[in-house]
């Protein structure tokens, strides 16, 4: 039988890149999930893919309005709820002087109150025993110049984080969170522009595109950037442990060893 936190469990940003990966590392496991996001048909792809055992939930995460009552209504769909996984996540790399307003606040939104409002919805929805986990970043950790909004937002998810298995211990509802280095999905592999430069034409893009992972896989000691499903086997593994909150995991491939 799959353990407390990991049978039936809402995962946000569930049908692409890291949250898809964790969606079906649980599914794989035998547990059944909801996923949530703000497209549709990527939900309603992998509903189609495990008929029955996953369930699309579309919610624009960034609207107060549309996530209120959220974790309420996975609920009702699965027939109660054991964990929750904040995946959703937004990064614009633009350096001090050239944040734009509106990038600072989507970034916070998404990344800092969101999980922190669903948070709350947690800790009165989820089952005693329970689990939720938050995916920060090593960049909460150490940033880089072009990262302050996002550094600052996932730091500040740490503490979040905190503060809720705090909250939760007196019914056994556990908090946590995984630190990943870099890992390859679509957001990784958008090519980062400087301030005023325009769309690059495609051999360009692709060039500067390969330019870019390899330069951020030689970050990495053990020579790879990470894998969606890398995370996703972390991600069950907290939500399972029992004697374990409060906690950051981070799983980096050595990225934090380097001065």
């Amino acid at each position: 039988m799959s353990a407390t936190g990991t049978r039936k469990v809402l995962v946000t940003g569930g049908g692409t890149g890291i949250g898809r990966a964790v969606a079906e590392t649980l599914l794989r496991a035998g547990g059944q999930v909801v996923v949530t996001g703000r497209r549709a048909d990527v939900l309603e792809a992998l509903a189609r893919d495990w008929p029955g055992k996953a369930f699309a939930l579309p919610c624009d995460l960034a609207s107060p309005e549309a996530r209120e009552g959220l974790l309420r209504r996975a609920a009702g769909l699965l027939g109660g709820l054991d964990g929750f996984v904040h995946s959703a996540g937004q990064v614009v790399h633009q350096p001090p002087g050239h944040i734009g307003e509106d990038a600072l606040r989507a970034q916070l939104e998404i990344n800092l109150v969101a999980p922190l409002r669903l948070g709350e919805q947690a800790l009165e929805v989820l089952e005693p025993g329970g689990a939720q986990v938050f995916v920060a970043s090593t960049l909460a950790t150490r940033p880089i110049v072009t990262s302050a909004v996002y550094s600052a937002a996932k730091a500040g998810l740490l503490q979040v984080m905190k503060v809720l298995a705090l909250a939760g211990a007196a019914r056994g509802v556990r908090a946590s969170a995984v630190l990943p280095g870099v890992v390859e999905t679509d957001m990784v592999r958008e090519v980062r522009l400087s301030p005023g430069e325009g769309p690059l034409p495609e051999p360009e893009y692709a060039r500067r595109q390969e330019a870019q992972l390899a330069g951020l896989r030689a970050l990495h000691p053990l020579g790879r950037l990470g894998r969606p499903e890398d995370v996703g086997e972390a991600v069950r593994y907290l939500l399972a442990a029992s004697w374990l909150t409060g906690t950051e995991l981070v799983l980096d491939g050595g990225l934090l060893l380097r001065e």
